[in-house]
């Protein structure tokens, strides 16, 4: 989760963007697509399921995952600039700017969900893992994080992108593979299973939605391939080089995921499953049952320092989109500011007021793991907008704009990219429903925060489209996506 993304999305994986690039092979593609999609941030929604997280992955990564990166390769290389010039090049001006906004204001409710993880992996890291169902602690920690990560951005591109990808590697990659080694070395030794591990389990239990509520945290843990679309210029053999490196990298997650959620069930029995915690309380009953105890510590440290480190690339990304879109006229001046290390503080400053706002949700929730699912599903249903916007225009730019040269042609695409809409409101309609097990709050009463937060959270792009002026656009939208393409 650490790369500068265009306006397509935020970043995950180091400053590729602005790296000059002759050409690469498919398999480097493909580790950028693992580096921009992969996090085990959301594993603890998924280990709920048990051996069930194989179905969990498996449907959302075909009807989701791959219609992403279909999709958005045709997009990349037929109208370059990201999502704001492809949405704009099919329904207007408008519209191109609410799914830019909407990836924006999906980062700044990801902070909150995404530290919180991070607050309760510091909390075992200090032998305190209590203190992950505490309030007020997990809002505090949230807020000195955030705040912390935003200083770090301040300072400039070249301090935030090594902290990304110091974080990538020992925050994420270090921990998942440590958690899915001590699985296998769990089971080898025969040790108890908190979970069932038969054949039958692959499939989960449905009692309704709010059985499988859950499964909305596997979207969010897909979503973020279209931004390693824009590579595709630089890619030797393409378009066919191109679908290896999305297959790949669409099999490397599953695994990673599929494999680390499971780690985490059998680890972990599901009554005493926290969603903000999942992984830490698992590497300490790994730990303590190989007898290591201070292992964990040190684990959940390093979760640490990724939850961290995916805070500042997150930070620096999708503001910074959001600056350059701005700057065509779709911001007030004031907010186009650069600092003397050229960072867009104005923007940042504003998405801190607002996740400084949104903290306080872990404090009046009835427990840590509600405000967490709540703060995810916030998060996810803004950024499914801006996939259906994605996959609606890439239909809308096939009738409407058929002569324009097409490097990549997705056969069937209108078809792929009305499944792709078909996931994505499905992934809306969880989101909007209570987790089983998870928060007390009455269905309709879960629903309606969620609904008005996301109404909340929109809006504002419409009302600033609306009163826009003229003297805001310091800059043409053909300089946008020349840009944005940089």
């Amino acid at each position: 989760m650490a790369s500068q993304a265009p306006t397509s999305g935020p970043p995950r994986s180091g400053d590729v963007d602005r790296v000059p690039i002759s050409l690469i092979a498919w398999p480097a593609l493909a580790m950028m697509m693992v580096a921009s999609v992969g996090s085990i941030a959301q594993l603890s929604d998924s280990a709920t399921f048990g051996l069930g997280a194989i179905t969990v992955y498996l449907i959302p990564a075909l009807l989701f995952l791959l219609p992403v990166g279909l999709v958005s390769a045709e997009l990349a290389t037929s109208h370059e600039g990201g999502i704001f010039v492809w949405v704009r090049a099919a329904f207007g001006d408008r519209t191109g700017f609410q799914a830019t906004w909407f990836v924006f204001m999906n980062s700044v409710t990801l902070y909150p969900s995404l530290l919180s993880f991070g607050a309760a992996a510091l909390a075992t890291a200090f032998g305190r893992p209590d203190l992950a169902g505490n309030g007020a602690y997990m809002g505090i920690v949230v807020l000195v994080g955030f705040w912390g990560a935003t200083f770090v951005v301040s300072k400039g591109m070249k301090t935030t992108a090594g902290l990304s990808n110091l974080g990538v590697g020992l925050g994420t990659i270090v921990p998942a593979l440590t958690l899915i080694f001590f699985m296998f070395a769990w089971l080898i030794d025969d040790k108890p299973s908190a979970t069932p591990l038969h054949l039958s389990d692959v499939t989960p239990p449905f009692t309704g939605l709010s059985s499988i509520a859950l499964v909305v945290g596997t979207f969010v843990a897909f979503a973020g391939l279209e931004v390693n679309a824009v590579h595709i210029k630089h890619l030797k053999g393409r378009p066919k080089s191109y679908f290896k490196a999305v297959l790949s990298a669409a099999a490397l997650v599953f695994v990673m995921y599929m494999l680390g959620s499971i780690a985490i069930s059998v680890a972990v029995p599901d009554a005493s499953l926290e969603l903000t915690s999942g992984a830490s309380q698992a590497f300490t009953v790994y730990a303590d049952g190989f007898h290591f105890p201070g292992l964990s510590n040190v684990l959940s440290g390093l979760l640490v320092l990724g939850a961290v480190a995916a805070s500042i690339a997150w930070i620096a990304g999708p503001s910074r989109s959001m600056w350059l879109v701005g700057r065509a006229g779709y911001l007030p001046q004031r907010f186009q500011k650069l600092n003397k290390n050229d960072v867009q503080m104005p923007i940042l400053y504003f998405q801190g007021a607002i996740v400084t706002l949104l903290s306080l949700v872990f404090v009046v929730a009835p427990n840590t793991s509600t405000a967490f699912a709540m703060l995810q599903a916030i998060s996810i249903i803004l950024y499914m907008g801006m996939y259906v916007c994605m996959f609606a225009s890439a239909i809308r730019l096939r009738r409407s704009q058929p002569d324009v040269e097409r490097p990549i042609r997705i056969k069937g695409l209108p078809v792929i990219a009305c499944v792709g809409i078909l996931a994505a409101l499905s992934a809306i309609v969880l989101g909007l429903t209570p987790p089983g097990g998870y928060t007390t709050v009455p269905a309709g009463l879960y629903a309606a925060i969620i609904a008005a937060g996301v109404v909340v959270l929109a809006v504002p792009a419409q009302l600033l489209y609306r009163f826009r002026r003229p003297e805001w656009a310091s800059i043409d939208e053909a300089e946008v996506v020349a840009e944005s393409e940089e």
